[in-house]
């Protein structure tokens, strides 16, 4: 039982979604929940969530992928730090590779029982657990790519670059000072790439008022 593991159940289906978020707080998980890709943004900014549980297929595009794709690619640019479950109703084979592809930590299909949910989660807790620890015992941190063979070193090189700084500014909650000590710059040089690429405090973290 991880009680300290916020839960964020995105799904449009409110009898399954209710079903599921009362399985999960019974099994001792604070849980969000949310129907639809707007709702799930404002959750993500509002409160500090681990794990997300996400339907693929949301209005108003329920019958194809595009709403849970657009919410990746959110997470990918602003919280990388989150792990991602997906569950797929259908066209298994072809939502799990796009996911997978946009970082998705695994996917489940559906119908899921309870116990396969909650041993998914519990294998995403740890990875996350895991990923910590080698960041501060071994300074290791690991970012997620997509590229290519034809993208250019330039464009790869940029990629890496807007997703480290996004992920260490979550980290330190946007402390500068802090940032730059973590990646050996000068202040002025996180300034630079927090212009260079738009970063903003609540596009990486929940504001520090939010937590106090």
């Amino acid at each position: 039982m991880l009680k300290n593991t916020n839960l964020l159940l995105v799904d449009d289906n409110h009898a399954l979604r209710s079903m599921l978020a009362f399985s999960l707080e019974l099994a001792g998980y604070p849980v969000f929940e949310a129907e639809s890709r707007l709702e799930a943004l404002d959750v993500l900014q509002s409160q500090k969530i681990q794990i997300v549980l996400l339907d693929m297929g949301m209005p108003p595009h329920q019958y194809t992928p595009e709403e849970g794709l657009a919410v990746l690619d959110w997470l990918t640019a602003h919280q990388p730090e989150v792990n991602v479950l997906v569950l797929t109703g259908q066209e298994e084979e072809n939502i799990s590779y796009l996911a997978l592809k946009k970082g998705a930590f695994d996917f489940l299909e559906k119908p899921v029982s309870v116990d396969a949910l909650l041993a998914a989660i519990k294998r995403a807790h740890l990875f996350s657990q895991q990923k910590k620890k080698l960041k501060q015992e071994e300074g290791i941190q690991t970012i997620q790519i997509e590229m290519s063979l034809g993208q250019g070193v330039k464009e790869i090189r940029n990629q890496a670059e807007q997703k480290l700084i996004t992920q260490v500014l979550a980290d330190t909650e946007f402390n500068v000072h802090e940032t730059a000590r973590r990646l050996g710059l000068k202040r002025e040089n996180v300034y630079y790439l927090i212009k260079k690429y738009g970063l903003q405090r609540a596009d990486v973290s929940v504001s520090t008022e939010k937590k106090s």
